[in-house]
């Protein structure tokens, strides 16, 4: 995608030379790209998550908390991919204007990223499991909290005063 969008840049301002579907297919596999990352992310916890409320519950309000949220995206899946089927259906035909592809191919990516998304979705609330993050222990703390509140005390300590 770096590639074509460079190699456009260079071509149109050096040679006067335009490579449109060079624009096209890079656009496409942005998309493509951006949508594959939300289920990937979200399978590994890898996402970006502010955790204010959700720290501050005990445990059956984490679990309440955690079971609505996979609830809520399950439901925009769901709601998303029916949407794209209606929007699909009288628009699938067409084209792009310069690769002439369909937009049923344009849009695979969207819809097969989509379906993995409620699949994690969905296997978050049957198995009512969340995976650990690699900053998670085993006794609950975090150790990248721990590792910064030891350094903020040793550096807050007298320093030895012999003279």
């Amino acid at each position: 995608m770096s590639v074509l969008v460079v190699g456009q840049v260079i071509l149109r301002n050096f040679f006067d030379l335009g490579l449109p579907w060079a624009d096209e297919l890079s656009r496409i596999a942005n998309i493509a790209l951006v949508f594959f990352a939300v289920p990937a992310l979200m399978l590994h916890n890898r996402h970006i998550a502010i955790d204010l409320l959700f720290s501050a519950l005990g445990a059956r309000g984490k679990a309440t908390l955690r079971f609505a949220n996979y609830a809520l995206i399950t439901a925009f899946s769901a709601i998303f991919l029916f949407g794209l089927y209606k929007f699909l259906m009288r628009a699938g035909k067409f084209t792009t204007p310069s690769l002439s592809m369909p937009n049923y191919a344009v849009y695979a990516p969207v819809v097969i990223a989509i379906v993995l998304l409620l699949a994690v979705a969905l296997y978050r609330l049957i198995s009512r499991t969340e995976p650990v993050t690699e900053y998670d222990t085993d006794d609950g703390g975090n150790a990248i909290a721990d590792a910064i509140e030891q350094e903020m005390a040793a550096s807050q300590r007298p320093e030895d005063s012999r003279k």
